[in-house]
């Protein structure tokens, strides 16, 4: 199975821990990013990954999120297929860097595209045309039985 984590899914080990739904995602995150290391299940990247990452205020965070991004696939300049995509879901109502993640996981063909994001399940969730599954990472740990 091939994943494409969000970049929130990304930095979820390092946010306040104190919320049960935050500490149980960052659990959820780390069990897949295990799984993805044992080569249990496989993650890509792409030039949003970095895009987005590069606007991270917290250098600690950022650097970290890079080193394991650059444990993934090369990275390829983006393609007029995935600009194009990323401008239609934009004007279906997602934001840009959003559109951006999904036209790049559709392009990559994963199977999963992994959120935390309730606003970006919800509204990919009202889109038919969405050609991969998008899942929280609590309810694919499940789903997986990791």
């Amino acid at each position: 199975m091939v994943l494409y984590f969000d970049m929130c899914c990304l930095k979820r080990p390092f946010d306040d821990q104190t919320q049960a739904r935050i500490a149980l995602e960052r659990t959820a995150v780390l069990a897949l990013l295990k799984a993805v290391d044992q080569r249990q299940l496989r993650a890509v990247r792409s030039l949003a990954h970095e895009l987005e990452n590069s606007r991270n205020p917290n250098p600690r965070r950022a650097r970290a999120v890079a080193a394991w991004l650059a444990t993934l696939n090369p990275m390829e300049p983006t393609p007029e297929g995935v600009i194009n995509r990323a401008i239609t879901l934009q004007q279906r109502g997602l934001g840009t860097l959003d559109a951006l993640h999904i036209a790049w996981a559709e392009y990559l063909k994963v199977d999963v595209f992994v959120t935390v994001d309730d606003d970006l399940l919800a509204r990919t969730a009202r889109m038919p045309d969405i050609m991969i599954g998008i899942r929280d990472p609590v309810a694919l740990v499940m789903e997986l039985s990791l």
